[in-house]
């Protein structure tokens, strides 16, 4: 291709192309290919003389008109007259299918991976052709979708090669290596491998995943990878990629990643929390600088992340620096040596090949475009810690022990891993194992041998130390014992893992793991969806169950969904007046109220007039009422007169007013000193309770099971969030919005601007689902979405302060923070 032939082709093309947005200004972005000369591009690396190989997808559901070819192209892009414009293509290899991801290997040759293998491909000739081709690792699997079999792929400073595997629909798989060695699975979700150059010696890195699409080495040898789908639990995540790391998706356990055996952010004992979250669909993580650059295939946009220290790992700040429309979809990353980051875009969000593709081009607007910042930072001391317990093979047992209770995840499961690599595994005594944390880490290292080599233990050996884990005092060793017997399937602990539910002090959180793994083991699967049938049947049974404690019912009923059709309305009620413990009637209440329909209306306001029951529970009641206020004012009436109890009087005026704002007596938002000043007495938490279901808190935010999702669960944050802070966020919504719970602006082609959270894809995924300030869910067409973007403002409301009594206030806080 001529210069001048090169030159008119861009203009043309860019003429028709509406570039994305800059959100930052120091930036600008150009068009380097386009369709015809380039379609459905996934991957791309940079060669050792700075040309760019790009892969053209043909084969990722080619619909069955397709002209394409019936195997996927890899084409290289050179600068034909050295002026930094990378002008001509040519063809470097064909032949592939669903091929995900290439990488240099720094020898003259290419990593390339599709969904079922991982080749090298090789110009001996040096005619800028591959005429070269080995299979370094094959994927035995029956699974063929295309992308969630073998797809992340990097170099790693320690010359290994680094592999992600997607969850495969769970299917069994065999990963085999040149050499014969493999890791075999099946239903533990993604995973990220390694083997050498030559493709042997395969060894697991890490599990949890759900698909590790992209990874990374940043300049401090850290491993970072990108997933690219959560299904039910968004967002995706960005991870911070340590060995024997259990980022805790499994697909055994469904799909929707909801289980009570999976964890998504570390919460499950043994397990590590993401880094931060991402965009929808993260197809690639890249280093540049100081920043880690994630692609977001379904938010169209990519994203900067700065790092900040948190302790042995990091999180991030994120900002978008590219947000393009619906038909800006970037996939991968290379970044050149001169500091310009190429991307490339599928453009339309249909999966099947379209022939439609583009590659940009990002760089610095200053003269000095080149510089690309400075390194990410070096490695703190607590990753030196952690580092010497993974790694040395002269620190003491000892050493290591008091690694597994350091407060920090990432140096536990350092000192973990150490256990295993030293081999000190096998001579640790469970005796020795003095602290629940311990005993966690030795059950969690027993696991990950037996999953990285299934010969290492034997059934007998595995059972001795379920049981042994089931019969700890502690919930956390309890728990993850409960796991790994459950995803082993072990029917023979079946029995003692269902006379758990004997135990009077099991919390909440034990309860669900041992109702969910009895409803595994019993059926041999769990549900794919948010719901799983199997586990409502045994909580409905167990709900019904008069022989059972109070306790666990009550805990029974707060796992049942609101939309499930049992129990009744008729039967919660009847339950309810056969035992009126309180928990156990707190319970039912919310139950009816999470319903909302008139049945259990009814329901509510015959409790609320019962004199039978406690005026706590009458008054939880009476609350439930609040969205359908006026057709229970007689009621609500009644209750605030004032020969009625304080606890009915109080619940039903709060009721009543709703106009709290316009006392003037208030100070100015900005005086946090004074509103403390105003709630400085303690608060009541059953009244603090019933204002956070009554008013706008429910409508996005989760607690005790009941709720929205869309906000943060609010469960977690008794004893672990002061007074102080837990006001000064309602006082000032905006002022800390995590990056999960980003709002969007949505401009549509005839002109309204909508603000809300993304929630997910309705019906075909034809459309998207947002919820706004006021709770409410609407959908917007994907073919009305003229423009989408991030903003700052969080959509939680200001001026909730408004909406409520300052004793309103006062009680919801200290519901809250568990006063």
């Amino acid at each position: 291709m001529t210069r001048l032939f090169a030159l008119l082709l861009f203009a043309s093309t860019a003429a028709a192309v509406e570039p994305p947005r800059l959100l930052d200004p120091n930036l600008q972005i150009e068009l380097i290919a386009s369709e015809p000369d380039l379609v459905t591009p996934t991957g791309c690396c940079f060669d050792d003389d700075g040309s760019l190989l790009v892969i053209e997808c043909h084969t990722h559901f080619p619909p069955d008109d397709y002209v394409g070819p019936k195997t996927d192209r890899i084409y290289r892009f050179d600068d034909s007259d050295g002026d930094g414009v990378l002008d001509r293509r040519t063809l470097f290899y064909e032949g592939g299918i669903a091929t995900m991801n290439i990488v240099n290997l720094g020898d003259g040759s290419f990593a390339v991976a599709t969904r079922s293998d991982v080749v090298r491909l090789r110009d001996t000739d040096g005619d800028k052709v591959a005429d070269e081709r080995s299979v370094l690792l094959t994927h035995k699997t029956d699974a063929v979708y295309p992308h969630n079999g073998l797809a992340g792929l990097t170099r790693g400073p320690d010359g290994w090669l680094y592999v992600g595997q997607g969850e495969n629909f769970g299917e069994p798989y065999e990963l085999v290596g040149t050499d014969g060695s493999k890791q075999i699975g099946g239903g533990e979700g993604g995973n990220v491998f390694r083997c050498k150059m030559d493709g042997s010696d395969v060894q697991r890195v890490a599990t949890g995943f759900w698909n590790p699409f992209g990874l990374c080495f940043d300049s401090a040898r850290r491993l970072w990878g990108v997933g690219n789908d959560p299904d039910a639990m968004p967002p995706n995540r960005l991870m911070h990629i340590v060995p024997c790391g259990d980022y805790g998706f499994q697909f055994r356990f469904g799909r929707a990643g909801v289980h009570p055996l999976q964890a998504w952010d570390g919460e499950f004992p043994g397990t590590l929390p993401m880094t931060a979250g991402t965009g929808e669909a993260a197809c690639a993580v890249a280093a540049h600088g100081e920043h880690l650059w994630v692609t977001s295939w379904g938010d169209n946009r990519i994203e900067r992340h700065s790092l900040v220290q948190r302790g042995a790992t990091w999180g991030t700040t994120v900002e978008t620096v590219v947000q393009g429309d619906a038909n800006f979809r970037p996939v991968a990353m290379a970044v050149a040596a001169d500091g310009a980051i190429y991307v490339t875009d599928w453009v339309d969000r249909s999966y099947p090949v379209h022939g439609k593709g583009r590659l940009w081009r990002v760089v610095r607007q200053t003269d000095d475009a080149n510089v690309t910042g400075g390194d990410v930072p070096a490695l703190t001391d607590a990753e030196k810690l952690a580092a010497t317990l993974r790694e040395d093979g002269t620190l003491a047992i000892d050493r290591r022990l008091q690694g597994l209770d350091n407060a920090d995840p990432f140096v536990r499961q350092s000192a973990t891993f150490g256990l295993v690599q030293t081999d000190q595994l096998k001579s640790l005594r469970r005796e020795q194992a003095t602290t629940a944390g311990q005993r966690v880490a030795l059950l969690t290292a027993w696991r990950w041998k037996e999953l990285v080599a299934p010969s290492s233990l034997s059934a007998d050996e595995r059972r001795v130390l379920i049981e042994w884990g089931l019969g700890d005092e502690s919930d956390a060793v309890r728990l993850a014992a409960i796991r790994w017997a459950t995803e082993r399937d072990c029917k023979d602990q079946l029995a003692m893992i269902e006379g758990l539910l004997q135990r009077p002090e099991t919390s909440p959180r034990l309860f669900s793991a041992v109702i969910a793994s009895i409803a595994y083991l019993e059926t041999g699967s769990a549900s794919r969806r948010s719901r799983d049938p199997a586990i409502e049947k045994l909580l409905i049974e167990f709900a019904g169950n008069s022989n059972a404690s109070p306790k666990l019912r009550a805990m029974a009923i707060r796992r049942i969904p609101e939309v499930s059709e049992t129990p009744t309305d008729q039967q919660l009620r009847q339950w309810l007046d056969d035992q009126s413990d309180r928990d156990f009637a707190k319970e039912i209440v919310r139950l009816l109220a999470a319903r909302d329909g008139k049945a259990s209306l009814d329901q509510l306001a015959s409790i609320a007039a019962d004199e039978r029951f406690d005026l706590q529970t009458r008054a939880d009641a009476l609350a439930g009422l609040s969205r359908n206020a006026g057709s229970y004012a007689t009621l609500i009436n009644r209750a605030s007169l004032p020969k009625q109890p304080e606890t009915l009087r109080v619940e039903a005026r709060r009721m009543q007013k709703r106009n709290w704002g316009a006392d003037e007596s208030r100070p100015d938002k900005d005086d946090l000193e004074a509103w403390m000043a105003l709630i400085a007495d303690r608060g009541n938490v059953d009244a603090g309770r019933r204002v956070f279901f009554r008013t706008t808190c429910v409508n996005c935010h989760r607690h005790s099971g009941r709720g929205a999702q869309t906000g943060p669960d609010l469960t977690t944050l008794s004893g672990n969030m002061t007074k102080r802070r837990v006001l000064d966020s309602i006082l000032h919504p905006s002022k800390e919005v995590g990056p999960l719970y980003v709002p969007w602006k949505i401009l549509t082609t005839d002109g309204n601007v909508l603000t809300g959270l993304k929630l997910d894809r309705a019906g075909a995924g034809n459309s998207m689902r947002f919820q706004g300030a006021d709770g409410e869910v609407f959908e917007v067409p994907l073919a009305d979405v003229e423009q989408q973007e991030p903003v700052d403002l969080s959509i939680m409301p200001t001026g909730l302060e408004g909406t409520m009594s300052i004793g309103e206030l006062r009680d919801l806080i200290a519901f809250l923070i568990g006063e």
